[in-house]
């Protein structure tokens, strides 16, 4: 059997293009890639070195893999109602534990996420299920992880980096997320957690303190907990 010669980089795909600057990622030390980064993509990803280089330098100069030659990458994904209908809400249907089978899906009010209406959600809600869509209400209590402490965190880092371009703030901010230590993250879901059990105190209010459990220094005595615990009576 002939053994193939490696791509280049007119036959990589879109998706093949994202699993190179993936692997890449790994190699970033600083912000910077370690000698031999791109051999030893290319070796693993059976792509030709200068093809891994050229990947690389497009996704750091235009920060995007996108071509402005549509010929060579192809249009950018579209997402329609129809991939909520046939791809998420099967996939709430099946990990969603709730008896009674009544799901309520909350968007942020933004024009795109107003696509699908209760009409549509009608066509799904079989087998006992209900679904329904509601907006988000104005000032609303934050259930966004990333935005209670992880984004704040890579944000500090990167600002450790002198950026003179969007280029340079786009690397600085990779960097930080490589950076960032895992527990920072189990951090963050802790406080999500206290945050919900918060919410369910106030009667679904905002008019509460960010709880402060001492996570660093339960951690470092071994009795960090898994989980916070929520009593009975704020789910009856």
């Amino acid at each position: 059997m002939v053994n193939q010669a490696p791509r280049t980089c007119k036959d990589v795909s879109s998706s093949k293009k994202a699993e190179v600057i993936q692997q890449l990622h790994h190699f970033l030390v600083n912000g910077k890639l370690v000698r031999g980064a791109f051999t030893r993509t290319a070796e693993m990803l059976d792509i030709e070195r200068r093809s891994v280089a050229y990947i690389w330098d497009t996704f750091c100069t235009r920060g995007t893999l996108t071509s402005n030659k549509c010929a060579k990458v192809g249009p950018k994904p579209k997402y329609s109602p129809d991939d909520i209908r046939n791809l998420v809400i099967p996939a709430i249907k099946a990990s969603f534990p709730s008896a009674n089978k009544r799901v309520v899906l909350q968007h942020d009010n933004a024009t795109p996420h107003a696509s699908i209406t209760d009409a549509e959600l009608e066509a799904v809600s079989t087998d006992g299920w209900k679904i329904v869509l509601r907006r988000q209400p104005p000032n609303s209590p934050d259930l966004n992880a990333l935005d209670l402490g992880f984004f704040a965190s890579i944000q500090s880092l990167q600002y450790k980096s002198m950026s003179r371009t969007v280029d340079d703030v786009i690397r600085s901010t990779l960097a930080a997320f490589e950076e960032l230590s895992y527990e920072k993250l189990e951090s963050v879901f802790l406080t999500f957690q206290s945050v919900m059990r918060l919410i369910l105190e106030h009667d679904g209010g905002n008019h509460y303190v960010l709880p402060h459990l001492k996570k660093a220094a339960l951690r470092r005595a071994g009795l960090l907990m898994q989980n916070v615990s929520c009593p009975v009576s704020l789910l009856l």
